[in-house]
Protein backbone atom coordinates (compact mmCIF):
# COMPACT_ATOMS: atom_id res chain seq x y z
CA UNK A 1 0.00 0.00 0.00
CA UNK A 2 1.33 3.42 -0.91
CA UNK A 3 0.93 6.42 1.37
CA UNK A 4 1.10 10.16 0.67
CA UNK A 5 4.29 11.93 1.71
CA UNK A 6 4.61 13.58 5.07
CA UNK A 7 4.11 17.35 4.77
CA UNK A 8 2.79 20.25 6.80
CA UNK A 9 -0.44 20.31 4.80
CA UNK A 10 -1.13 16.62 5.43
CA UNK A 11 -0.50 16.59 9.17
CA UNK A 12 -3.54 16.18 11.41
CA UNK A 13 -4.46 19.50 13.01
CA UNK A 14 -3.60 18.36 16.55
CA UNK A 15 -0.09 17.44 15.39
CA UNK A 16 0.52 20.57 13.32
CA UNK A 17 -0.54 22.82 16.21
CA UNK A 18 2.11 21.22 18.42
CA UNK A 19 5.05 22.05 16.13
CA UNK A 20 7.27 25.13 16.60
CA UNK A 21 7.26 27.86 13.97
CA UNK A 22 10.22 29.87 15.24
CA UNK A 23 12.84 31.53 13.01
CA UNK A 24 16.32 30.10 12.79
CA UNK A 25 18.71 30.64 15.70
CA UNK A 26 20.76 27.45 15.49
CA UNK A 27 22.92 26.08 12.67
CA UNK A 28 23.68 22.39 12.87
CA UNK A 29 26.65 21.01 10.91
CA UNK A 30 26.37 17.31 10.15
CA UNK A 31 22.74 16.52 9.40
CA UNK A 32 22.34 12.85 10.23
CA UNK A 33 20.19 10.39 12.15
CA UNK A 34 21.70 11.17 15.54
CA UNK A 35 21.04 14.90 15.34
CA UNK A 36 17.46 14.35 14.23
CA UNK A 37 16.77 11.90 17.06
CA UNK A 38 18.61 13.86 19.73
CA UNK A 39 19.34 17.62 19.54
CA UNK A 40 16.43 18.36 17.20
CA UNK A 41 14.00 16.67 19.60
CA UNK A 42 15.38 18.39 22.70
CA UNK A 43 15.32 21.77 20.95
CA UNK A 44 11.69 21.26 19.96
CA UNK A 45 10.81 20.33 23.53
CA UNK A 46 12.67 23.40 24.83
CA UNK A 47 10.71 25.69 22.50
CA UNK A 48 7.47 24.22 23.79
CA UNK A 49 8.47 25.13 27.34
CA UNK A 50 9.91 28.54 26.45
CA UNK A 51 9.19 29.77 22.91
CA UNK A 52 12.04 31.58 21.20
CA UNK A 53 13.92 32.04 17.92
CA UNK A 54 15.63 28.65 18.03
CA UNK A 55 14.69 26.96 14.78
CA UNK A 56 17.47 24.89 13.21
CA UNK A 57 19.19 25.25 9.85
CA UNK A 58 20.74 21.81 9.34
CA UNK A 59 23.72 21.38 7.02
CA UNK A 60 24.39 17.99 5.42
CA UNK A 61 27.88 17.34 4.13
CA UNK A 62 27.16 15.03 1.19
CA UNK A 63 23.80 13.29 1.64
CA UNK A 64 21.80 15.01 -1.06
CA UNK A 65 19.02 12.42 -0.92
CA UNK A 66 18.33 13.25 2.72
CA UNK A 67 18.25 16.97 1.94
CA UNK A 68 15.84 16.38 -0.95
CA UNK A 69 13.61 14.21 1.23
CA UNK A 70 13.39 16.85 3.95
CA UNK A 71 12.72 19.68 1.49
CA UNK A 72 9.87 17.66 -0.04
CA UNK A 73 8.46 17.11 3.48
CA UNK A 74 8.57 20.77 4.57
CA UNK A 75 11.56 19.77 6.73
CA UNK A 76 9.38 17.52 8.89
CA UNK A 77 10.41 14.03 9.95
CA UNK A 78 9.46 11.40 12.51
CA UNK A 79 11.41 9.97 15.41
CA UNK A 80 10.38 6.53 16.63
CA UNK A 81 11.43 5.97 20.24
CA UNK A 82 11.72 2.21 20.46
CA UNK A 83 11.53 0.73 23.93
CA UNK A 84 11.87 -2.93 24.84
CA UNK A 85 8.08 -3.37 24.61
CA UNK A 86 6.53 -0.56 22.57
CA UNK A 87 7.12 2.41 20.28
CA UNK A 88 6.33 6.10 20.42
CA UNK A 89 6.28 7.97 17.10
CA UNK A 90 6.58 11.76 17.17
CA UNK A 91 6.80 14.38 14.42
CA UNK A 92 9.66 16.87 14.70
CA UNK A 93 9.49 20.35 13.19
CA UNK A 94 12.40 22.18 14.84
CA UNK A 95 14.42 22.01 11.60
CA UNK A 96 13.40 25.01 9.50
CA UNK A 97 15.93 24.80 6.63
CA UNK A 98 18.27 22.16 5.23
CA UNK A 99 21.37 22.77 3.11
CA UNK A 100 23.87 20.63 1.23
CA UNK A 101 27.31 22.02 2.00
CA UNK A 102 28.90 20.70 -1.18
CA UNK A 103 26.38 22.53 -3.38
CA UNK A 104 25.44 25.57 -1.27
CA UNK A 105 28.68 26.82 0.34
CA UNK A 106 27.72 30.49 0.11
CA UNK A 107 24.36 29.94 1.78
CA UNK A 108 26.10 27.96 4.57
CA UNK A 109 28.47 30.90 5.21
CA UNK A 110 25.58 33.36 5.07
CA UNK A 111 23.41 31.56 7.61
CA UNK A 112 26.39 31.12 9.95
CA UNK A 113 26.98 34.89 9.70
CA UNK A 114 23.39 36.01 10.25
CA UNK A 115 22.93 37.99 13.48
CA UNK A 116 20.01 35.78 14.50
CA UNK A 117 22.26 32.70 14.55
CA UNK A 118 23.48 32.35 18.10
CA UNK A 119 24.37 28.67 18.45
CA UNK A 120 26.14 26.19 16.16
CA UNK A 121 25.99 22.48 16.98
CA UNK A 122 28.09 19.79 15.30
CA UNK A 123 27.77 16.01 14.75
CA UNK A 124 30.23 14.90 12.07
CA UNK A 125 31.74 11.79 13.82
CA UNK A 126 35.32 11.59 15.05
CA UNK A 127 36.83 11.52 11.57
CA UNK A 128 34.96 14.64 10.42
CA UNK A 129 37.28 16.95 12.33
CA UNK A 130 40.23 15.98 10.10
CA UNK A 131 42.67 16.00 13.01
CA UNK A 132 45.45 13.73 14.21
CA UNK A 133 44.07 11.97 17.32
CA UNK A 134 47.57 11.57 18.74
CA UNK A 135 48.59 15.23 18.56
CA UNK A 136 45.17 16.89 18.35
CA UNK A 137 46.45 18.99 15.45
CA UNK A 138 44.71 19.75 12.17
CA UNK A 139 45.78 17.37 9.40
CA UNK A 140 46.90 20.00 6.91
CA UNK A 141 48.01 17.27 4.50
CA UNK A 142 44.40 16.03 4.20
CA UNK A 143 43.34 16.87 0.60
CA UNK A 144 40.10 18.53 1.67
CA UNK A 145 41.75 20.54 4.45
CA UNK A 146 44.47 21.63 2.01
CA UNK A 147 41.82 22.73 -0.51
CA UNK A 148 40.01 24.71 2.19
CA UNK A 149 43.23 26.38 3.30
CA UNK A 150 43.92 27.34 -0.33
CA UNK A 151 40.66 29.28 -0.39
CA UNK A 152 38.34 26.91 -2.26
CA UNK A 153 34.68 26.31 -1.41
CA UNK A 154 34.85 24.71 2.06
CA UNK A 155 34.76 20.93 2.00
CA UNK A 156 35.31 20.33 5.71
CA UNK A 157 33.25 21.27 8.77
CA UNK A 158 36.13 23.32 10.19
CA UNK A 159 36.52 25.16 6.88
CA UNK A 160 32.78 25.83 6.75
CA UNK A 161 32.77 27.11 10.30
CA UNK A 162 35.72 29.44 9.72
CA UNK A 163 34.09 30.77 6.55
CA UNK A 164 30.97 31.67 8.48
CA UNK A 165 32.88 33.25 11.37
CA UNK A 166 34.98 35.30 8.93
CA UNK A 167 31.87 36.67 7.26
CA UNK A 168 30.28 37.28 10.66
CA UNK A 169 33.25 39.38 11.76
CA UNK A 170 33.37 41.30 8.47
CA UNK A 171 29.70 42.28 8.87
CA UNK A 172 30.12 43.40 12.46
CA UNK A 173 27.70 40.83 13.87
CA UNK A 174 27.96 39.57 17.46
CA UNK A 175 29.60 36.34 18.53
CA UNK A 176 28.03 32.94 19.03
CA UNK A 177 28.55 29.54 20.67
CA UNK A 178 29.86 26.41 18.93
CA UNK A 179 28.86 23.13 20.62
CA UNK A 180 30.50 19.92 19.43
CA UNK A 181 28.34 16.86 20.12
CA UNK A 182 30.74 14.15 18.89
CA UNK A 183 32.35 11.43 21.00
CA UNK A 184 35.73 13.09 21.40
CA UNK A 185 37.52 14.05 24.63
CA UNK A 186 37.11 17.76 25.36
CA UNK A 187 35.31 18.13 22.04
CA UNK A 188 34.67 21.84 22.52
CA UNK A 189 38.29 22.69 23.22
CA UNK A 190 39.34 20.49 20.30
CA UNK A 191 36.95 22.31 17.95
CA UNK A 192 38.15 25.72 19.12
CA UNK A 193 41.78 24.71 18.71
CA UNK A 194 41.24 23.40 15.18
CA UNK A 195 39.36 26.54 14.16
CA UNK A 196 42.14 28.80 15.45
CA UNK A 197 44.82 26.60 13.87
CA UNK A 198 43.02 26.75 10.52
CA UNK A 199 42.94 30.56 10.72
CA UNK A 200 46.61 30.70 11.70
CA UNK A 201 47.61 28.56 8.70
CA UNK A 202 45.88 31.14 6.50
CA UNK A 203 47.56 34.02 8.28
CA UNK A 204 44.23 35.33 9.61
CA UNK A 205 45.51 36.35 13.02
CA UNK A 206 42.97 39.16 13.37
CA UNK A 207 40.21 36.60 12.94
CA UNK A 208 41.78 34.48 15.69
CA UNK A 209 41.71 37.52 17.98
CA UNK A 210 38.04 38.14 17.15
CA UNK A 211 37.18 34.48 17.81
CA UNK A 212 38.97 34.60 21.15
CA UNK A 213 36.83 37.54 22.20
CA UNK A 214 33.46 36.61 20.71
CA UNK A 215 33.07 32.83 20.28
CA UNK A 216 32.61 30.15 22.95
CA UNK A 217 33.40 26.46 22.46
CA UNK A 218 31.82 24.53 25.37
CA UNK A 219 32.38 20.79 25.46
CA UNK A 220 29.41 18.44 25.63
CA UNK A 221 28.47 14.80 26.10
CA UNK A 222 25.60 13.13 24.26
CA UNK A 223 24.10 9.69 24.80
CA UNK A 224 21.44 7.89 22.80
CA UNK A 225 21.50 4.75 20.69
CA UNK A 226 20.36 5.65 17.17
CA UNK A 227 20.79 2.72 14.75
CA UNK A 228 20.55 2.97 11.00
CA UNK A 229 16.95 3.23 9.77
CA UNK A 230 15.68 0.15 7.93
CA UNK A 231 12.96 -0.36 5.33
CA UNK A 232 10.91 -2.04 8.05
CA UNK A 233 11.20 1.11 10.16
CA UNK A 234 9.94 3.24 7.27
CA UNK A 235 7.03 0.86 6.72
CA UNK A 236 6.13 0.99 10.42
CA UNK A 237 6.00 4.81 10.41
CA UNK A 238 3.79 4.79 7.32
CA UNK A 239 1.43 2.34 8.99
CA UNK A 240 1.21 4.34 12.23
CA UNK A 241 1.01 7.82 10.72
CA UNK A 242 -0.63 7.06 7.38
CA UNK A 243 2.10 9.13 5.73
CA UNK A 244 5.41 8.17 4.13
CA UNK A 245 8.51 9.65 5.80
CA UNK A 246 11.76 9.19 3.87
CA UNK A 247 13.79 10.93 6.60
CA UNK A 248 12.51 8.84 9.52
CA UNK A 249 14.86 7.91 12.35
CA UNK A 250 14.63 5.37 15.15
CA UNK A 251 16.28 5.64 18.56
CA UNK A 252 16.03 4.31 22.07
CA UNK A 253 13.88 6.25 24.58
CA UNK A 254 16.98 7.19 26.61
CA UNK A 255 18.30 10.60 25.63
CA UNK A 256 20.98 12.53 27.54
CA UNK A 257 22.91 15.75 26.85
CA UNK A 258 25.43 17.40 29.18
CA UNK A 259 26.89 20.78 28.16
CA UNK A 260 29.38 23.11 29.77
CA UNK A 261 27.46 26.24 30.76
CA UNK A 262 29.44 28.72 28.66
CA UNK A 263 27.30 30.46 26.05
CA UNK A 264 28.14 33.70 24.24
CA UNK A 265 24.67 34.82 23.15
CA UNK A 266 21.91 32.81 24.77
CA UNK A 267 20.49 29.35 24.14
CA UNK A 268 17.16 27.50 24.11
CA UNK A 269 15.67 26.44 27.45
CA UNK A 270 17.39 23.09 27.15
CA UNK A 271 17.85 22.86 30.90
CA UNK A 272 14.05 22.86 31.30
CA UNK A 273 13.79 19.59 29.33
CA UNK A 274 16.55 17.58 30.99
CA UNK A 275 19.75 18.89 29.41
CA UNK A 276 22.40 19.19 32.14
CA UNK A 277 24.41 22.42 32.23
CA UNK A 278 27.64 21.88 34.17
CA UNK A 279 30.84 23.70 35.07
CA UNK A 280 33.13 20.70 34.46
CA UNK A 281 32.44 18.24 31.65
CA UNK A 282 35.37 15.96 32.54
CA UNK A 283 33.67 13.37 34.77
CA UNK A 284 30.56 13.15 32.56
CA UNK A 285 32.73 12.75 29.48
CA UNK A 286 34.86 10.00 30.99
CA UNK A 287 31.81 8.09 32.21
CA UNK A 288 30.11 8.21 28.80
CA UNK A 289 33.20 7.22 26.81
CA UNK A 290 34.24 4.41 29.15
CA UNK A 291 30.94 2.92 30.26
CA UNK A 292 28.66 3.32 27.24
CA UNK A 293 31.08 3.60 24.32
CA UNK A 294 33.68 1.31 25.88
CA UNK A 295 31.11 -1.46 26.30
CA UNK A 296 29.85 -0.86 22.75
CA UNK A 297 33.36 -1.17 21.34
CA UNK A 298 34.25 -4.27 23.36
CA UNK A 299 31.06 -6.04 22.28
CA UNK A 300 31.59 -4.99 18.66
CA UNK A 301 35.08 -6.38 18.19
CA UNK A 302 34.54 -9.57 20.16
CA UNK A 303 30.99 -10.08 18.94
CA UNK A 304 31.85 -9.79 15.24
CA UNK A 305 34.46 -12.54 15.67
CA UNK A 306 31.75 -14.74 17.18
CA UNK A 307 29.22 -14.07 14.42
CA UNK A 308 27.04 -11.62 16.38
CA UNK A 309 25.36 -8.82 14.46
CA UNK A 310 24.09 -6.38 17.11
CA UNK A 311 24.59 -5.45 20.76
CA UNK A 312 21.30 -7.17 21.61
CA UNK A 313 22.43 -10.30 19.74
CA UNK A 314 25.70 -10.37 21.68
CA UNK A 315 24.12 -9.72 25.09
CA UNK A 316 21.56 -12.42 24.38
CA UNK A 317 24.44 -14.91 24.73
CA UNK A 318 25.21 -15.67 28.40
CA UNK A 319 28.99 -15.51 28.10
CA UNK A 320 28.91 -12.12 26.40
CA UNK A 321 26.43 -10.76 28.96
CA UNK A 322 28.68 -11.95 31.79
CA UNK A 323 31.72 -10.41 30.12
CA UNK A 324 30.01 -7.02 29.65
CA UNK A 325 28.80 -6.95 33.25
CA UNK A 326 32.26 -7.81 34.60
CA UNK A 327 33.90 -5.26 32.31
CA UNK A 328 31.68 -2.54 33.78
CA UNK A 329 31.88 -3.65 37.40
CA UNK A 330 35.55 -4.55 37.66
CA UNK A 331 37.38 -2.43 35.08
CA UNK A 332 35.77 0.48 33.22
CA UNK A 333 33.65 1.40 36.25
CA UNK A 334 36.58 1.38 38.72
CA UNK A 335 38.70 3.32 36.21
CA UNK A 336 36.45 6.32 36.92
CA UNK A 337 37.52 6.61 40.55
CA UNK A 338 40.08 9.27 39.72
CA UNK A 339 37.16 11.42 38.51
CA UNK A 340 35.37 10.87 41.81
CA UNK A 341 32.82 8.52 40.21
CA UNK A 342 31.75 5.00 41.05
CA UNK A 343 28.79 3.64 39.05
CA UNK A 344 26.28 1.89 41.27
CA UNK A 345 24.34 -1.32 40.69
CA UNK A 346 21.38 0.55 39.20
CA UNK A 347 23.53 2.38 36.63
CA UNK A 348 25.24 -0.81 35.48
CA UNK A 349 21.96 -2.71 35.23
CA UNK A 350 20.25 0.16 33.38
CA UNK A 351 23.07 0.37 30.83
CA UNK A 352 23.08 -3.38 30.19
CA UNK A 353 19.29 -3.30 29.73
CA UNK A 354 19.64 -0.47 27.19
CA UNK A 355 22.26 -2.36 25.18
CA UNK A 356 20.22 -5.57 25.32
CA UNK A 357 17.01 -3.93 24.04
CA UNK A 358 15.89 -6.60 21.54
CA UNK A 359 13.95 -4.08 19.46
CA UNK A 360 16.93 -1.80 18.78
CA UNK A 361 19.26 -3.23 16.14
CA UNK A 362 22.51 -1.44 16.90
CA UNK A 363 24.80 -3.12 14.39
CA UNK A 364 28.23 -4.17 15.59
CA UNK A 365 29.83 -3.41 12.22
CA UNK A 366 28.54 0.17 12.53
CA UNK A 367 30.02 0.49 16.03
CA UNK A 368 33.34 -1.04 14.91
CA UNK A 369 33.86 1.54 12.16
CA UNK A 370 36.80 3.93 12.55
CA UNK A 371 37.98 1.83 15.50
CA UNK A 372 41.52 3.15 15.74
CA UNK A 373 40.15 6.62 16.52
CA UNK A 374 37.68 5.32 19.10
CA UNK A 375 39.62 2.72 21.08
CA UNK A 376 42.13 5.07 22.81
CA UNK A 377 39.59 7.05 24.83
CA UNK A 378 37.14 4.17 25.24
CA UNK A 379 39.47 1.37 26.34
CA UNK A 380 43.13 2.40 26.45
CA UNK A 381 42.74 5.44 28.72
CA UNK A 382 40.84 3.42 31.35
CA UNK A 383 43.55 0.73 31.11
CA UNK A 384 46.15 3.36 32.02
CA UNK A 385 44.14 4.46 35.06
CA UNK A 386 43.64 0.86 36.20
CA UNK A 387 47.35 0.10 36.02
CA UNK A 388 48.12 3.24 38.04
CA UNK A 389 45.64 1.97 40.65
CA UNK A 390 47.28 -1.47 40.68
CA UNK A 391 44.44 -3.24 38.81
CA UNK A 392 45.15 -5.49 35.84
CA UNK A 393 42.96 -4.57 32.82
CA UNK A 394 42.43 -8.18 31.69
CA UNK A 395 39.00 -7.71 30.12
CA UNK A 396 40.02 -4.50 28.38
CA UNK A 397 43.00 -6.38 26.91
CA UNK A 398 40.62 -9.08 25.69
CA UNK A 399 38.50 -6.44 23.93
CA UNK A 400 41.60 -4.90 22.34
CA UNK A 401 42.73 -8.36 21.23
CA UNK A 402 39.30 -8.76 19.61
CA UNK A 403 39.94 -5.57 17.64
CA UNK A 404 43.35 -6.83 16.52
CA UNK A 405 41.89 -10.13 15.31
CA UNK A 406 38.76 -8.61 13.82
CA UNK A 407 40.66 -6.02 11.76
CA UNK A 408 43.57 -8.30 10.83
CA UNK A 409 46.08 -6.75 13.24
CA UNK A 410 46.10 -3.06 12.27
CA UNK A 411 48.78 -0.74 13.60
CA UNK A 412 47.45 0.33 17.00
CA UNK A 413 49.32 3.18 18.65
CA UNK A 414 49.40 2.64 22.41
CA UNK A 415 49.74 5.52 24.90
CA UNK A 416 53.25 5.74 26.32
CA UNK A 417 52.28 4.30 29.75
CA UNK A 418 50.93 1.18 28.06
CA UNK A 419 53.90 0.83 25.73
CA UNK A 420 56.18 0.92 28.77
CA UNK A 421 54.04 -1.44 30.87
CA UNK A 422 55.25 -5.02 30.91
CA UNK A 423 52.03 -6.02 32.63
CA UNK A 424 49.82 -4.57 29.89
CA UNK A 425 51.92 -5.98 27.07
CA UNK A 426 51.88 -9.44 28.69
CA UNK A 427 48.10 -9.31 29.26
CA UNK A 428 47.47 -8.21 25.68
CA UNK A 429 49.74 -10.90 24.23
CA UNK A 430 47.98 -13.52 26.35
CA UNK A 431 44.55 -12.30 25.21
CA UNK A 432 45.61 -12.40 21.54
CA UNK A 433 46.92 -15.94 22.03
CA UNK A 434 43.75 -17.14 23.76
CA UNK A 435 41.46 -15.86 21.02
CA UNK A 436 43.79 -17.29 18.37
CA UNK A 437 43.84 -20.73 19.97
CA UNK A 438 40.38 -21.04 21.54
CA UNK A 439 38.15 -18.58 19.72
CA UNK A 440 36.09 -15.87 21.37
CA UNK A 441 33.28 -17.88 22.95
CA UNK A 442 35.54 -20.48 24.54
CA UNK A 443 37.72 -17.67 25.90
CA UNK A 444 34.69 -15.92 27.38
CA UNK A 445 33.49 -19.18 28.93
CA UNK A 446 36.83 -19.56 30.68
CA UNK A 447 36.54 -16.02 32.00
CA UNK A 448 33.05 -16.83 33.23
CA UNK A 449 34.34 -19.75 35.26
CA UNK A 450 37.27 -17.81 36.74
Amino acid sequence: MTHPRLSAARLPGWLAADLPTAPTGIVHIGLGAFHRAHQAVLTQEAMRVEPGPWGICAVAQRNGRLVDALVEQDHLFTVTERGAEDDRVRVVGSVREVLLAAQQPDRVATVLAEPGTRVVTITVTESGYRHDPTTGRLRVEDPDVAADLAGGSPRTPVGQLVGGLRRRRERGHPGLTVVSCDNLPDNGRLTGRLVREFCAHRGEHDLVDWINGHVRFPSSVVDQIVPATTEADLAHVAEVLGLEDRAAVVGEPHRRWVVEDDFAAGRPAWDAVGVELVADIGPHQAAKLRLVNGTHTALAHLGLLAGCTSTADALGRPWFAHFAERLLRTETGPSLRRFGLSPDEHEVEALLNRLANPRITHRLDQIAGDALRKVPQRLLDPAVDLLVAGIEPRLICLAVAGLLHQQDFPVLTLPLPLRESRVFRALLADAVRRIDQLGVEATLRRIGRS
